[in-house]
């Protein structure tokens, strides 16, 4: 886990820190968990929005139809109404002007007088005069009589025609309006969803930005805790000839100094080496596990079925796969049968691939640009994100602990126990840590190596735990471990930063079982201030505080661990971090192939710390 980050423990909030970073890291990863969830969830929510707004597009067209021959029909009427409204004013001002004519025939003979019209009847000059007058007259009255008769019934036909038209129109016209209601609202939806769908696309932009910036933080904060990893595996190396006694050496003379110190890696939660020692001294791995995961209680979960994704390799390289034995390879949905031997290569450009074993026995190799990686049981994911391609196996957690490799196989069978206990809980408390994955396989999580770190002990733990978890507060704990704690282990929030309320079981407790392990106390040379003034001032630096004169090395956590480091200069005290302090020393050039382990260190021996002895 993180064990191996040797020189990563207990510091102050500064910004070039591995703790800083690594917290920093863990939050960027968070965030892209979440803006990667928040992407999914919008490009779900955009596509049912499209579906929606297709499936009222198609409302629309239909209701554009059904209102169609409506609208046609109303259109008709309204054409016959304005027809037989043409038709009847035509009719009228025929009616009207035929009555202006007869009105003006009347006044012709009325124009004299009123006596005219009988003048001209009596005026006769015989009987058969008289009566043609009176026929003329008569015939002239009934002419008219018809005339305005036959206008007045086409005007009362028109005008029925028209009432019913009228009628009509008014009968369809709640329907048209109904059906025009049904359009506009129809309208206004599919307007209201498309800006929806719109804003959807807006924000689906924004997250991708973001995503964009978060994964170039990921990266960023990757690489500088790269860089830490690796100055902490070159001082190992620098380091790792050294063989040290079992308590430090006595002090230097007046005016230089030697370090001595205890323990290596966070000491947050279970010590693996202090578990060994426990286990030698007999004590079995339930006992390990509670000593130092305080007031937990033990639960069995059913985890045998239950799958964790682990990163295993990621860039922009191409790599390749191996199966042992039969299997598919699934792309889309196209499966292709693979034999045993046949090697597959992926690319960012193939997209997502899986290559599931057909067979219980089949194991996938995976090579990456240095050649062979490791084996794996399980499934392997060829997974395009961000511009990296990522291979991630796929296997049951208990499979996955079988290829952990945390704690040598040759070590006694309940420390063995312990630990797989430990990872069944850290791996289970990061479950969906991001979006791709569970955990990958390096020191950021646990060390996981595939088959090539399974061994018969460690499947014996596996198989004598199956399930069992430590639990608090009804939940399982995050179940953090270091490989040396010196004696005692450091309370979370020293370390992580927090408050112990949320993990009260990574409460810091002795571990004089710690003893067995090769740097339980570790020491260097001694060494003159005016040279480790070499390492530690710069000339502004001297300007400043003066020569080196000593360390005041008083501000400690809990465990007796250093927080930070006074370096006393004649004129003044110049403070740093103890992650800064450590890394000057190993990797300067000055001093030799001596290494700061740990936090947990001084420069003489004294009563006043309890773990020196």
């Amino acid at each position: 886990m993180l064990a191996l980050l040797l020189l990563v423990t207990a510091v102050p909030a500064h910004a070039d820190d591995p703790g800083t970073l690594a917290d920093r890291l863990a939050q960027v990863q968070q965030e892209q968990a979440r803006q990667h969830q928040r992407l999914a969830a919008l490009q779900a929510q955009q596509s049912q929005v499209q579906l929606t707004l297709a499936g009222l597009q198609v409302q629309l067209a239909q209701s554009n139809a059904d209102l169609a021959p409506i609208a046609a029909q109303a259109q008709a009427i309204e054409a016959q109404i304005a027809d037989a409204q043409l038709q009847l004013s035509h009719d009228q001002l025929a009616y009207l002007q035929h009555m202006r004519a007869f009105q003006a025939d009347i006044k012709t003979l009325y124009a004299l007088g009123g006596m005219r019209w009988f003048e001209f009847v009596f005026s006769a000059r015989s009987f058969d005069d008289l009566l043609n007058r009176t026929i003329y007259l008569q015939q002239m009255s009934v002419s008219e009589l018809q005339l305005a008769r036959q206008l007045r019934a086409e005007r009362d036909a028109l005008e029925a025609q028209r009432r019913l038209l009228a009628q009509a129109r008014a009968d369809l016209a709640p329907l048209l309006d109904m059906l025009q209601a049904r359009a506009n609202a129809i309208a206004g939806q599919v307007a209201q969803i498309a800006s929806y769908d719109s804003q959807l696309d807006s924000q689906r932009r924004q997250t991708l930005i973001r995503l964009a910036g978060l994964d170039g933080q990921s990266r960023s904060l990757q690489a500088a805790l790269d860089r830490y990893e690796t100055e902490a595996a070159l001082a190992a190396l620098k380091g790792g000839g050294a063989s040290y006694a079992a308590t430090c050496p006595p002090a230097a003379p007046v005016g230089s100094v030697r370090f001595c110190g205890h323990g290596w890696g966070h000491g947050v939660g279970l010590g693996q080496w202090g578990a060994k020692g426990m286990a030698l001294a007999g004590l079995n791995y339930r006992f390990i596990d509670q000593h130092f995961y305080t007031g937990t209680s033990w639960t069995s979960l059913n985890t045998g079925n239950t799958p964790i994704h682990v990163a295993v390799l990621w860039g922009t390289s191409t790599y390749r796969v191996v199966p042992s034995g039969p299997a598919q390879l699934i792309a889309g949905t196209r499966v292709t049968n693979i034999a045993a031997g046949q090697s597959l290569s992926f690319s960012i450009a193939g997209g997502v691939q899986k290559i599931v074993p057909t067979s219980a026995a089949t194991r996938l190799t995976v090579y990456g640009p240095s050649g062979r990686y490791h084996a794996y049981r399980g499934t392997i994911v060829a997974q395009p994100s961000g511009g990296l391609l990522y291979m991630i196996n796929v296997l049951p957690i208990e499979d996955y602990l079988r290829g952990l490799g945390e704690v040598p196989s040759s070590w006694p069978l309940e420390a063995i126990k312990a630990q797989i206990v430990a990872a069944r809980c850290y791996a289970l408390t990061h479950m969906g840590s991001t979006a791709l994955y569970d955990v990958d396989d390096t020191t950021q999580f646990q060390v996981y190596r595939g088959i090539d770190s399974e061994s018969g002990s460690q499947n014996a733990a596996v198989d004598q735990t199956a399930g069992q978890v430590l639990m608090y507060a009804g939940r399982v704990i995050e179940a953090f471990f270091s490989a040396s704690d010196g004696g005692h282990t450091a309370n979370v929030s020293d370390v992580f930063g927090g408050s112990l309320a949320t993990y009260p079981y990574l409460t810091g407790v002795l571990d004089p079982w710690d003893v067995v392990a090769p740097r339980h106390t570790w020491y260097t040379a001694i060494y003159s201030y005016a040279t480790l003034e070499r390492v530690y001032f710069s000339s502004t630096d001297v300007a400043s505080y003066g020569h080196l004169v000593g360390f005041d090395l008083r501000d400690r956590d809990a465990s007796n661990r250093l927080n930070t480091v006074g370096l006393i200069g004649s004129r003044g005290v110049k403070r740093i971090g103890v992650s800064a302090f450590m890394h000057a020393f190993n990797r300067s050039a000055l001093t030799g192939t001596d290494v700061l382990w740990n936090e947990m260190l001084g420069t003489t021996p004294s009563s006043s710390w309890p773990y020196w002895h």
